[in-house]
């Protein structure tokens, strides 16, 4: 959970001193405070490092010179981080890394026609050092008229092919 404060908040104000006391007594909280300074004010964040799920928002939001408070929930690890964080962010999916440091080209088929043109397509990425695909078995069009794949009855050769490639 992050509290931050309202700009301009001395270290030696007497409702900072309130807030730093209420926040030790909170138990399996560490703070963490973090300030920035301007060149016309003072941002200042405090980070409750710990267990805060039982914290309500509302009571932490009512505290003396807090202006707001951010809930930094385990999905928003990642997008949340702050500018001080360098830890590699990143996950692995057969075999290849997804990540910051990490670009793939998702090229291929818009929909999927034959097993042919599938494999030229896997080919030519293969040759040209990608590992990844994307191609659609099913493609809604706007005629009802017009080609729009063959849905699951391709993916088995899609499927087959791609790992001949390495895709």
């Amino acid at each position: 959970m992050i509290l931050i404060l309202t700009p301009n908040t001395r270290t030696d104000s007497a409702e900072y001193r309130q807030l730093s006391n209420h926040l030790a007594t909170l138990q399996g909280v560490q703070v963490r405070v973090h300030s920035e300074h301007g060149s016309e004010q003072t941002l200042t964040e405090l980070y409750l490092i710990g267990n805060t799920k039982a914290l309500d928002e509302g009571d932490m939001q009512a505290l003396p010179c807090v202006e707001r408070v951010v809930r930094v929930s385990q999905e928003y690890r990642v997008l949340g981080r702050h500018k001080d964080d360098t830890r590699p962010a990143y996950f692995d999916y057969n075999g290849v890394r997804f990540g910051q440091d990490t670009l793939h080209v998702f090229a291929g088929l818009c929909a999927v026609d034959n097993a042919e043109h599938v494999e030229i397509m896997l080919r030519a990425l293969r040759d040209n050092g990608q590992v990844c695909t994307r191609m659609g078995a099913y493609k809604p069009r706007t005629s009802p008229y017009a080609f729009q794949g063959h849905g699951k009855t391709c993916l088995p050769y899609v499927f087959d092919l791609a790992g001949k490639y390495g895709i």
